[in-house]
């Protein structure tokens, strides 16, 4: 039994691609026999994207509103024999419960009551857990520094990213919405840029350098932001707002480099993202980050405008700059949402043998 849930906690973001992913594997795959539950309404994009693909429809679970059900366990009766594996931490009384755990950021970030909501019911799923999965062993650690008495079966298994992702041909024509940053020479910023995210650090250490201009993908800019980008760059910035996968791997494609000066991340998919599309990457050498990026990114402790003068000194080096794309390419090899389905579904039956 497998549980929508996330899609409607959330418009877009890391565990709805998981939970995507595996969801268009599961149900062509004929191994898998599977009851698909979700809450009315949601992530309108995601599910429209998901119907022509599904052979099963996704049963209402409950009239309850959101803000309810997400903390409640599943509500419908679930077989003592059933496997149930929800997208966001629910647990389904009776049934052997699979959860899969994405990072520990409300653990080491967040304060007062959104911060003791989300443990209290992260901790009652692990309590109640047959098997978890980690999307990689620093989330493993971190399990296990904040919850040492777990003893059931704990498999990291990690994420993958979308064939999307890919070096384009010289010949592709690309979308209207990058006419502005032809021949430019930009570093790309993607995702959330709060707190730990670090873009304030980011900008800051680009303001000194007055050959590139920052590209920045996600939600919109508040008016502080604004202001900050427009003291520290002036006029050398460029903000997309969210975009597809497709106008994403584009700009991966022609961005100077990929900038991810993230402090903590479960796993940090843009970095493999980038990867695979040919970019070079700039990163922090933190949390999961040295995990994904292997050997080929370039890694720091911190980030200002002295690393930036070595990296884009590197970067500028069409020797090096060719290696480094190279082991990118190569290390994003690894990861794949068909390898991370194959590996669920192993973790599965293992599970369902105890």
């Amino acid at each position: 039994t497998l549980d929508n849930i996330i899609f409607s906690l959330q418009k877009m973001g890391g565990i709805s691609v998981y939970w995507y992913e595996l969801l268009k594997r599961f149900v062509n795959d004929e191994q898998c026999h599977l009851d698909i539950y979700q809450l009315k309404g949601g992530n309108e994009h995601v599910l429209a994207s998901l119907i022509n693909r599904l052979k099963l429809p996704a049963q209402l679970e409950t009239t309850l509103p959101v803000v309810i059900a997400r903390y409640l366990p599943f509500r419908l009766k679930v077989t003592d024999s059933s496997l149930f594996h929800s997208s966001y931490y629910r647990i389904a009384p009776g049934a052997k419960n699979v959860i899969t755990i994405h990072d520990f950021t409300y653990e080491y970030y967040r304060t007062g009551l959104a911060k003791w909501v989300h443990t209290r019911q992260k901790a009652y799923a692990i309590k109640n857990a047959a098997g978890i999965i980690c999307i990689s062993e620093n989330t493993k650690q971190d399990l296990f520094h904040f919850y040492p008495e777990v003893e059931v079966p704990v498999e990291v298994i990690h994420n993958g990213k979308s064939d999307v992702f890919s070096v384009l041909p010289e010949t592709h024509c690309y979308s209207e919405m990058l006419n502005d940053l032809k021949d430019q020479k930009y570093v790309l910023f993607v995702g959330a840029r709060a707190g730990y995210k670090n873009f304030s650090v980011l900008v800051d250490a680009l303001a000194s350098f007055d050959e590139v201009i920052l590209v920045i993908v996600g939600a919109k800019l508040t008016s502080e932001e604004e202001t900050y980008l427009t003291q520290k760059l002036k006029e050398r910035f460029y903000f997309l707002g969210f975009v597809g996968a497709t106008q994403l791997n584009e700009l991966y494609n022609q961005a100077f480099c990929f900038i991810y000066p993230s402090e903590y991340e479960g796993f940090g998919i843009p970095v493999i993202e980038a990867m695979a599309a040919g970019c070079p990457v700039i990163a922090l050498e933190k949390s999961s980050i040295p995990e994904v990026a292997g050997k080929a990114g370039l890694l720091y402790k911190q980030l200002d405008d002295t690393v930036l003068i070595d990296c884009f000194a590197i970067l500028n080096d069409n020797k090096q700059r060719s290696q480094l794309i190279a082991q990118g390419l190569e290390n994003a090899k690894q990861f794949s949402w068909d390898k991370c389905f194959a590996q669920t579904m192993d973790f599965y039956k293992k599970i369902s043998r105890l």
